[in-house]
Formats: C-alpha cells, sequence, structure tokens
C-alpha cells in the first residue's frame, strides 16, 4: 500500500524512486530505511484513510508527527539520541519536538550561535582594521631604519578565500602601498603585535592528533590564509618519478620533507600529510597515480603570528623591497616602542562582517568562529581570549531569553567536543535572529539544500532544494542540521536535528535528517 502511495505522490512532492533511495544507504539491506522510504510516500499527500490497525489521522500537525516518530525509530539508529525541534516563525506553534531540551554536541551547529552573536553585537557593515606601522618615518633615500610593526586587529579575512583565490594578494598590496610611501628597504625587522588576544592558540578541547590539520589552525589576532598552507601535488613525468609540488603562499616557513612517487595504479593514490605537534617540522609522502589530476592537500603551521610575518617577509622581498631584519614575534623584542609612539602608514580594512560570515557557515570554516569568538571579548571586555568571549555570547543568549541550562558554549566553532547544545536553545535562536535587523544577511550565509555550501550535494530534486537553508554540523558520532524551511503553504519553519552516538555511516544519519526537511518542505495545513 504505501508503495503505491509512493508512486502516486512522487510527481507532487518531488520525492526520489524507493529504488534511489534504497541505494542512497547502501541498496536494499537497509529494512529500517526501505521502511520509511515506503512511509513517507504520504509526505504532502496523506492517505483519505488510515492502513489496518491505525486511528485516523487528527490533521496534518498530527500526521507529520506520526512520520517523524517513525524517521526517528529507524532502528539503524536504535543506540543512537535524537534531538529534534520544529517549530513556525510565524506563529510560534511548535510542530514536533523530541528530547528538545536535552543537550546534544551539536559540532559545527555551535556556529549559528557565534554567527547570531557577532552579527548582532558587531554589525553586518564592522570591518576589522589591521594597523601597519613603524618605529620610523622613511629616510629621503627610501629607507625605513627601524621596524616594520603589523599590528593585528582580529581580521579573519587576510586569506586567499577573500581575494579571488590569491593568497599572496594582500601582502603584495601591501608592498605597494610602502613603495608609494617611499619605502625601498627596510633595515629592522618584520615585527607581529598580536596583543589584541592572549596566547592561546588552540580552543579548548581541540585534540592533539589533529593540530596539523587545516580545520583545527592556531588562532591569534594575526591569523593569515586561515592557518593553514595548501600543497598541489602533480605526478612525475614517469613511473616512479617524484611527484611535483606547488606550495600555495609559496613560503619556507614549514620545513617540509616530501616523498611522493608516481605509480600506475589508480588505486594506489594515497598521499598524507602530516606535521610534529609544536614545530613546524612536516612531512607529505605517499603516491599518485600517474594519470591522476592535482591532488590538494593542507597542512597548519605552528605559531600563527610568525607564520604572518614570514610570508610578509618573504612576499615584501620578492615585490623588489629588502628587508635587513627577520620575521619576529613582538613579544621577543626586549622593549616594545609604546603604540601611540607608533607612525601608522596605513590601515587594512578587512570585508565586511556580511561577507565573512558566508563562509564561516556556507563552508563551515572553523577559524572564522575562533577569531570571531576572541574578538567578542576585546569589544565587551577588552580582553582577547575564549572566556571573555564565551561571557559576551552568553550574556547575550540571556538577553535573547534563552536559559544557562539549555547550552553549554565553549569554543567558536564547534570542534570542541565539550560543547553542547539543545534543539530547543537552536530553534530559539533562530527564531530571535528571524525577527531581527541582521535576519537577512544570517539567513544568506546559510548553506542553501542542493544549492552551494555543505548543502550542495544534499536534497536535489525535491522541495526542500534551493528552500531549505541549514548549517550543517559533523564531529565523530555526532551529526546535527538546523536552520529554516518554507512549507508549500508559505509558511517559514526554524528546525533542529541532531543525532549523536550513533555507529551508523554519516550518510545514513543525512539520509533520515535530509527525508525530515523534505517532509516539512512538503506539509501543508491544508491536507
Amino acid at each position: 500500500m504505501f508503495a503505491v502511495q509512493a508512486s502516486r505522490c512522487r510527481a507532487r512532492c518531488r520525492l526520489p524512486s524507493l529504488e534511489t533511495l534504497g541505494t542512497t544507504l547502501g541498496g536494499p539491506t537497509r529494512p529500517g530505511i526501505l521502511l520509511l522510504a515506503a512511509i513517507l510516500g504520504a509526505v504532502g499527500c496523506a492517505p483519505a484513510g488510515a492502513g489496518p490497525g491505525q486511528p485516523e489521522p487528527a490533521g496534518a500537525k498530527a500526521a507529520l508527527g506520526v512520520e517523524f516518530d517513525e524517521i526517528f525509530a529507524d532502528p539503524a539508529f536504535r543506540n543512537a539520541n535524537w534531538g529534534v525541534m520544529v517549530q513556525s516563525i510565524e506563529t510560534g506553534e511548535i510542530l514536533y519536538r523530541q528530547n528538545a531540551e536535552k543537550l546534544f554536541m551539536p559540532a559545527s551547529n555551535n556556529k549559528l550561535v557565534t554567527a547570531a552573536v557577532a552579527l548582532t553585537r558587531l554589525g553586518p557593515d564592522h570591518r576589522f582594521l589591521t594597523r601597519v606601522a613603524a618605529t620610523a618615518r622613511p629616510e629621503t633615500d627610501g629607507t625605513l631604519t627601524g621596524d616594520l610593526i603589523i599590528v593585528g586587529g582580529g581580521d579573519p579575512a587576510i586569506s586567499e578565500r577573500f581575494y579571488d583565490d590569491d593568497p599572496l594578494a594582500v601582502f603584495r598590496a601591501w608592498a605597494d602601498s610602502l613603495k608609494a610611501r617611499g619605502v625601498e628597504r627596510i633595515a629592522g625587522n618584520i615585527v607581529g603585535d598580536d596583543n589584541l588576544f592572549d596566547d592561546v592558540h588552540l580552543g579548548p578541547g581541540w585534540a592533539w592528533d589533529y593540530l596539523d590539520a587545516y580545520y583545527a589552525a592556531e588562532i591569534g589576532a594575526l591569523l593569515y590564509n586561515e592557518g593553514a598552507v595548501t600543497y598541489r601535488i602533480v605526478p612525475g613525468d614517469s613511473l616512479g618519478a617524484a611527484a611535483g609540488l606547488v606550495s600555495l603562499p609559496p613560503t619556507d616557513y614549514l620545513a617540509l620533507a616530501a616523498d611522493i612517487t608516481t605509480v600506475a595504479d589508480s588505486t594506489e593514490i594515497s598521499i598524507r600529510a602530516e606535521r610534529r605537534p609544536f614545530t613546524n617540522e612536516a612531512r607529505l609522502w605517499g603516491s599518485i597515480w600517474i594519470g591522476q589530476d592535482t591532488v590538494t592537500r593542507y597542512i597548519a603551521p605552528h605559531d600563527p603570528t610568525l607564520f604572518f610575518v614570514t610570508v610578509l617577509r618573504e612576499t615584501l622581498e620578492s615585490q623588489g623591497i629588502d628587508v635587513g631584519g627577520a620575521a619576529i614575534d613582538a613579544d621577543s623584542l626586549d622593549v616594545y616602542p609604546p603604540a601611540d609612539t607608533l607612525v601608522t602608514l596605513f590601515t587594512h580594512e578587512s570585508p565586511t562582517l556580511t561577507e565573512i560570515v558566508k563562509p564561516f557557515l556556507k563552508r563551515s570554516q572553523n577559524q572564522i568562529g575562533e577569531m570571531l569568538l576572541r574578538y567578542l571579548g576585546v569589544v565587551e571586555t577588552d580582553t582577547g581570549s575564549v572566556a571573555a568571549g564565551r561571557r559576551a555570547v552568553e550574556a547575550t543568549l540571556t538577553d535573547w531569553g534563552i536559559p544557562e541550562s539549555s547550552y553549554i558554549y565553549v569554543d567558536g566553532s564547534g570542534l570542541s567536543r565539550y560543547n553542547y547544545l539543545s534543539p530547543d536553545a537552536i530553534v530559539r535562536l533562530l527564531r530571535v535572529m528571524a525577527r531581527g535587523p541582521e535576519f537577512d544577511v544570517f539567513y544568506d550565509a546559510l548553506p542553501i539544500a542542493g544549492v552551494d555550501g555543505t548543502l550542495r550535494s544534499r536534497m536535489k530534486g525535491t522541495l526542500a532544494e534551493n528552500n531549505a537553508r541549514a548549517k550543517t554540523g559533523y564531529i565523530s558520532n555526532s551529526r546535527a542540521l538546523s536552520g529554516y524551511v518554507t512549507t508549500r503553504d508559505g509558511e517559514l519553519l526554524a528546525f533542529s536535528i541532531i543525532v549523536n552516538n550513533f555507529d551508523e555511516s554519516v550518510d545514513a544519519a543525512e539520509y533520515l535528517q535530509d527525508l525530515a526537511i523534505e517532509r516539512l518542505a512538503n506539509f501543508s495545513r491544508q491536507d
């Protein structure tokens, strides 16, 4: 019966076929998932009568509840915990809840909190300022006799992501600005002043075994290229030859040992990257197929400030400005000149926060969140630390009426396993933002189902495609999806769906989340 109903409804609801549904999770050996696919034949077009032994549906909301109960009771997730909340933005009516007040590990859904608070506290037009200064004015012969000092302003956007995929665009522009002011040679050092933030460069609870990965790059008030070096690897010209390697930015900051061999077997593509903890000794090794296109790997260096000023020094020299001194952290100076005695040569402005939150949410870029959190601490308490930023976030959530018992907010990105949010808290935040002046910016920054960001390949061919806007979240054994979706009646809903402690594949968790969102996109109070 359900299969027949599914066949009748797919054209109207744009649901995938049962064969497609089964294939998505590995074929017909998953009875719980396939049963759900059949049950969801009723999506958006509930049958006129109930099945044998079932009560008559009591309306669209009741039918939605029955279907959601079935989805989240799937036996493949019998060991897992689901937390779900769905609420109307317009009326405040709760359409569904399951464990909505319980705490769940949100992974990158924590970014929703950071982005919402940053947009509210700082404003969408906020720009971060980096001061390029010197201990003396340039001499008439083109020499800057003292140090060039870069005073960090917590800018997360000095990165190829914001400058047409060119990691050196900002630094080359700075070289041009120095030349325009007559600087041809810097006699002193290139000094990085990162004192706007404290010197704790990692988030609370971050694991030691991924600190060389780009998504766990160290944080500082001077952050360059999101704290990572990109390596593009191409096969050699013949079997057994060493692979070609391009570093972006082109820098010697990492002491890199590379041993990648060109092989004939396409199944032998295995290239690994690592950096020894708290050093800059790194290596790339493995093999690449001779017919393979470019393979990309990332390594996050140790010490973001030294990484920043080292690449800046290298860039200035490549642009014809001679640098006599070294690239150093201001903390290593015997005497640091008072800030008000420095000569400001120029100030670099970041893109607006409106532009910065887009990759933060759409691409789930962790370092942006960590920079925003510490900067909130500066704005609220003059202290650029996680603890100060956390106090600013917690004060804002209290202002919004979100109970302290409904969250444990630890870092700005969600990388830490110490974070916990309830679906109820997330939906409350989504409703606050929907009623606020920053909503358009917040909404536009969320990934769009089937279109872009971390949802670009999900919910395609359904009414949720180009409709649902939601933040994904993934950390081991946790998958989250929270955001907005518009029903067939044009009603905007806020939702949060989090599953913790599952031992199934991530694809299986996403599948059930997507089914639920597709059902919401098909929801109508007229059915």
